[in-house]
């Protein structure tokens, strides 16, 4: 019958295979299962390996608090009346608008673009502070903060205070906007690895406009008293340093704060927004460049970072996953704690800067906290700025708007 015809074949072949089975050398059986086992140990060391490495690079290039340095990589070719050439490795040398130059001693501004020739960049030369001009070829500083030293550079009056955060007393420029105390106070907040120097660009705009100012420092900041994890927190302890400022604020006359940050200046902001009971005060919000998503800046570096050194491989994404997971055990960064993107605390008008060649943090970040916060937000993107640099790059028009802005408030 046909269903014993079939468990015969079944039989049969069963049969067949056993004997070809037997008849296969032990060795050859076994090496797929051999190279299977080996592919799977060494992707297993690769990520975990790998992770673990890049874990340690995210804590070295992102958590660690480390000085503000100059950076003496670009040579002064030579100075021909209001025209310097520049030539060197730094990325900027060619970037549109007003930035510095520092040598030791000695402090002058460069302007646009002239031209870009086989021996260097020509720019407009605008002036020299201190020391002559030093002789080419001499290496020198390129600086996007543009002021030097204090407020006083873009001539405006200042005190130095303190103010109280629970990790100790922090220093803090205070810029009046005329002798009487003001109704609106803006706190200021510099970025990652920076100090308040990079504030200075944007205070005669808020002195135009009769706010005082408080340019502060916080935690890990040079001379400021530590975080406990002596680590950069991104917002979630810092928050705490700028409700100090505040506290300041409205115990010397402020009835009403605006919020400035720079890159992730923004994160302690948004997180005093979100947990202080005092963020009632504030009425409106200046971000430039805000880092408000530390995890996509993360991302955005690996893609452009060489997975070993010489070779056209960058690190891949899924190995940039593993290594947030494993910086998360080691350093506990709490990746969705610092994603302040969707953060439904933001009731208050937003003005954002932000340049669409920014190298540090995606414009995408802004465009889709602007998206988040379609009431709130008002996003301007300069064309050709790179980090924090929308001012530099067009400041005319960076002043005209958040003089606007704030006249609004």
């Amino acid at each position: 019958m046909a269903w014993m015809r079939g468990i015969s074949s079944f039989r049969d072949a069963v049969t067949r295979n056993s004997r070809e089975r037997a008849s296969t050398p032990i060795g050859k059986r076994r090496w797929p299962r051999r190279i299977a086992i080996v592919g799977f140990v060494l992707i297993a060391l690769f990520y975990v390996g790998g992770g673990w490495y890049f874990s340690g690079q995210i804590r070295s290039g992102g958590l660690e608090p480390r000085e503000p340095e100059r950076n003496f990589n670009v040579t002064v070719e030579r100075i021909d009346g209001d025209l310097i050439v520049l030539s060197g490795d730094d990325e900027s040398i060619d970037d549109p608008g007003q930035y510095a130059l520092y040598w030791e001693g000695g402090f002058g501004l460069v302007g646009e673009v002239i031209s870009i020739t086989p021996t260097g960049v020509e720019r407009k030369y605008v002036g020299t502070t201190g020391s002559p001009p030093p002789l080419a070829p001499q290496e020198v500083d390129l600086d996007a903060w543009y002021y030097p030293r204090d407020p006083a550079d873009a001539g405006l009056a200042f005190d130095d205070v303190t103010y109280s955060s629970p990790v100790g007393d922090m220093r803090a420029w205070y810029v009046p906007a005329s002798d009487v105390p003001a109704n609106t106070w803006a706190i200021h907040v510099h970025g990652w690895r920076a100090d308040r120097r990079e504030t200075i660009r944007t205070l005669p705009v808020f002195h135009a406009a009769g706010i005082d100012s408080l340019a502060v420092e916080y935690r890990n900041d040079p001379g400021a008293p530590p975080d406990p994890t002596g680590l950069y927190r991104f917002g979630r302890t810092e928050w705490e340093d700028i409700e100090g400022a505040v506290r300041y604020a409205l115990d010397h006359g402020a009835a009403q704060i605006v919020l400035v940050g720079f890159s992730t200046g923004a994160t302690g902001e948004m997180a005093f927004l979100e947990r202080s009971d005092i963020a009632g005060s504030v009425v409106g919000v200046v971000f430039d460049s805000p880092n408000i998503d530390f995890g996509r800046a993360v991302k955005t570096e690996a893609r452009d970072t060489a997975l070993i050194p010489g070779l056209p491989f960058t690190v891949p994404d899924s190995l940039t996953a593993t290594a947030m997971l494993i910086a998360d055990l080691r350093y506990d960064v709490g990746w969705r704690d610092i994603d302040y993107v969707d953060n439904d605390r933001l009731t208050v008008p937003a003005l954002v800067f932000h340049g669409d060649a920014d190298r540090t943090v995606p414009l995408s970040v802004s465009e889709d906290f602007a998206s988040a916060h379609p009431d709130q937000v008002e996003l301007v993107i300069t064309p050709g700025a790179d980090h924090v640099r929308s001012w530099n790059v067009d400041r005319d028009r960076y002043e005209r708007i958040l003089s606007q802005f704030l006249g609004a408030l």
